[in-house]
């Protein structure tokens, strides 16, 4: 099962701070997606996510492909390039690939096989004003 939200079109309201998209163990999900609200995958998604919020790889979850996100939670499996401006790997975390921040957390146990990259916190600021 899977549950999506979004903002209401017609009005163009703000999404509040517990909207979210889950995408439930045993979904999976090919394709690129791009999202405003909280994502937590405990299923599996093969693609790119673009978001502007915090994406969370639960227990179960198992992401191949590229991130790009304010925040990256990992507690399940992740392969492929994050990009963001937080990347925490939690106690069953595994990230294979190449990690772009300024902030690399991996707690213990956590298990990252790859390359990282510090991200020059500058640079966010020029994009999001290009971006603007």
């Amino acid at each position: 099962m899977a549950i999506f939200t979004s903002t209401d079109q017609q009005s163009n309201a703000p999404i509040k701070g517990g909207a979210a998209t889950i995408i439930a163990q045993g979904t999976k999900i090919k394709g690129d997606m791009h999202i405003d609200c909280h994502l937590h995958i405990d299923g599996d998604f093969e693609g790119n996510i673009y978001s502007k919020n915090t994406v969370m790889i639960g227990k179960t979850g198992n992401v191949l492909g590229n991130i790009f996100a304010q925040k990256l939670i990992v507690n399940g499996k992740f392969n492929g390039v994050a990009e963001s401006s937080v990347v925490e790997i939690l106690p069953t975390g595994r990230i294979e690939g190449r990690v772009i921040t300024p902030e690399f957390v991996i707690e213990r146990k956590g298990v990252f096989v790859g390359e990282s990259k510090v991200m020059d916190k500058n640079k966010d600021r020029e994009k999001e004003k290009v971006e603007k």
